[in-house]
């Protein structure tokens, strides 16, 4: 009984912390969030309000360093219970061949730099149409991806070489945004990793 009362405790210890802390950026991670600086990946909004939200690229590695500046993108952004209105490209010299409903498929003409790790992909200006929770979801584009099944970014230190982009959710079936709602990031932890924590 005192085990299954350790473990209890552990599994509500785990996803009290796991709530507050939010998504942790790791390598070759795309989120969005409400600033560049990826404060936050929720927030409260009115039906019909128009807000802008950010599309980052942290922790870019590739070929076993830090990559310096990334020369395109591949990624689709959706939502439920929303409208993606326009996208601005942090990155002026940029091509598009993709669309909004298919994903984007974006070249840049000069390269955009990591800065203190990471990188601005784009700004998304969306429209929220429900005052029910909705999120958004970034997914692999839906057809000729340059990796299939993945988004994907071009490593400018190392030219026409794509490398995989992850979620910051952790799964392209999970929401990355949360409007009127909270997101939180799933994780596999095994049971001895909990015991662990009371060690």
């Amino acid at each position: 009984m005192r085990n299954l009362f350790f473990v209890l405790t552990a599994l509500v210890a785990f996803t009290t912390v796991g709530t507050s802390i939010g998504f942790a950026q790791d390598y070759n991670e795309i989120g969005v969030y409400t600033d560049a600086e990826m404060s936050n990946f929720n927030l409260v909004i009115g039906v019909y309000e128009l807000t802008d939200v950010f599309v980052v690229l942290s922790l870019p590695f590739d070929n076993g360093a830090d990559v310096t500046a990334i020369g395109g993108v591949e990624f689709r952004f959706a939502m439920d219970g929303g409208l993606d209105m326009s996208t601005t490209w942090a990155n002026p010299n940029y091509i598009d061949v993709g669309s909004s409903a298919d994903g984007h498929c974006c070249g840049f003409g000069t390269p955009s730099p990591v800065v203190d790790g990471s990188v601005l992909i784009c700004t998304k200006t969306v429209l929220v149409t429900t005052p029910e929770p909705s999120h958004a979801f970034l997914t692999p584009i839906a057809a000729g991806a340059t990796i299939p099944g993945h988004m994907a970014y071009l490593n400018s230190d190392n030219p026409y070489v794509a490398a995989i982009m992850y979620p910051s959710s952790g799964s392209h079936d999970d929401p990355v945004f949360g409007f009127n709602t909270i997101v939180v990031a799933t994780e596999d932890v095994s049971m001895d990793q909990i015991k662990a924590l009371y060690r």
